[in-house]
Parts: C-alpha cells; sequence; structure tokens
C-alpha cells in the first residue's frame, strides 16, 4: 500500500472517530432538553392540582361566608317578628325565614361535597409532588451526568483535532486537498476497499487488470466517485 494512502486511512479513521464525538456532542444538549422539558412538565401538572384546591378552598370561604350572612338574616327576621301588625306579614316572615333556613340546608350539603372535594385535591396534590420532586431530583442528576460525559467528549475531541493536524501536516497537499474536497461534498469515506471487484464507495466495476493490481498493493482511483480504491482485509473479486 502506498504511503500516502495509509496515511489518508490514518486520517479518515481519525474524521471517523471526530464525526462520532460530534454526533454524541451535539445529542448531549437534545437529551438534556427533553429531560428539562418532562420536568416542566410535571410542575404544570403540579400547578394545575394546586389551582384545582385554590379554588375548591375559595369555593368552602364563599360557601361559608354565604351560611353565615344567611344565619345573620334569620336572626333579623325573628327579632322583626314580634313588630309585625298584620297576620299576612307574619305569614310572610315566617316564609322568609322558611326560605332561608332551606338555603342554608343546600349550602350545607353544597359545604360537605366540597370537603370531599377538598380531600381529593389534597391527595392528588401529594401525589403530584412526590411525581414533581422525583422528576426533579432524577432530571438534575442526569444533567449533571450529561455535563461531565460533555466535558470528556470535548477533551477526547480536542486530543483528536490535534492528531488530525498532525496527520494532515504529513500528508502531500495534493491528495489532501482531493481528500478535503471530497468530505466537503458530503463523503465519508474517500479510502475504500475494493467489493466484489467493485470500487466500495459508488460500486463501480473495476476492471480485471485493475483489480489484481490493486490486490498486488496498488491503488485505484475510481473514475466516477474519485475514491482511492485498495485492497483490505475484506476485498473480494
Amino acid at each position: 500500500m502506498d504511503e500516502f494512502i495509509a496515511r489518508l486511512l490514518d486520517l479518515q479513521d481519525c474524521d471517523r472517530d471526530i464525526d462520532r464525538l460530534k454526533a454524541d456532542l451535539e445529542s448531549i444538549p437534545r437529551e438534556m432538553k427533553i429531560h428539562r422539558s418532562d420536568t416542566q412538565g410535571h410542575e404544570a401538572r403540579f400547578s394545575q392540582f394546586t389551582d384545582t384546591l385554590d379554588s375548591i378552598q375559595q369555593k368552602q370561604k364563599k360557601l361559608a361566608g354565604d351560611r353565615a350572612d344567611n344565619i345573620a338574616r334569620i336572626a333579623d327576621y325573628k327579632s322583626r317578628l314580634i313588630s309585625l301588625k298584620s297576620n299576612t306579614e307574619y305569614t310572610a316572615m315566617l316564609q322568609q325565614i322558611a326560605n332561608t333556613e332551606k338555603m342554608n340546608d343546600q349550602i350545607d350539603n353544597l359545604i360537605i361535597e366540597a370537603m370531599y372535594e377538598e380531600d381529593e385535591a389534597v391527595q392528588t396534590l401529594e401525589r403530584a409532588t412526590k411525581e414533581r420532586d422525583r422528576a426533579v431530583k432524577r432530571s438534575a442528576l442526569r444533567e449533571e451526568s450529561l455535563k461531565t460525559k460533555l466535558h470528556e467528549l470535548e477533551q477526547k475531541l480536542a486530543v483528536l483535532q490535534k492528531r488530525r493536524e498532525e496527520i494532515a501536516l504529513m500528508i502531500d497537499p495534493r491528495h489532501l486537498k482531493v481528500y478535503e474536497k471530497a468530505r466537503s461534498a458530503g463523503r465519508r469515506e474517500i479510502v475504500t476497499g475494493i467489493k466484489h471487484g467493485s470500487c466500495g464507495g459508488c460500486l463501480t466495476k473495476v476492471p480485471s487488470q485493475k483489480v489484481g493490481e490493486i490486490k498486488g498493493g496498488k491503488t485505484y482511483i475510481c473514475p466516477l466517485c474519485g475514491s482511492y480504491v485498495v485492497w483490505t482485509s475484506d476485498s473480494s473479486f
């Protein structure tokens, strides 16, 4: 194998490692976002259950106030009975008292219903609190782990990028230019093996005579994709 091909293979392997590291680095912020979104979802549900409980307690407070007002109203009605002059007025006032007492009976039923609603809302909120706390703790631990992983990957990437620079300096600028141009075009394998008598990059058939030369250690440049075709451990006619 030509020396420049060996260097290009080193560079290609290094670039593969760099690409994988960059992909891992790009995935970390996305994973962090997922965990934060999950935590926000638990916070939103917790807030919703808190609002529900507040609403029930406000309803209870209003019902209690209405009941107290009715009790005061009944007491006022009863105090005025002795001053009424006619049976009609007396009967009408008794009816007012009865209606107000009936209203309080209805309010008592609503208060009992609200108490059951409050108990259920409290239990729901307690469950939501536990779920939220677990989610927040889990997210914090995972984010800390991801930050550690991010730092480690950044360090590895820096080492690989330095190594790449060193390898690139040992490659003839002409070959390096071809390699870099191919990578810029989106290709990730510029040095490839021959597979079933074809270029491993684009599967174009290689002339039989060239196949023999490739197996003998020569490098073949594919006329279609420009790959450097060499004989590798898994190559075949």
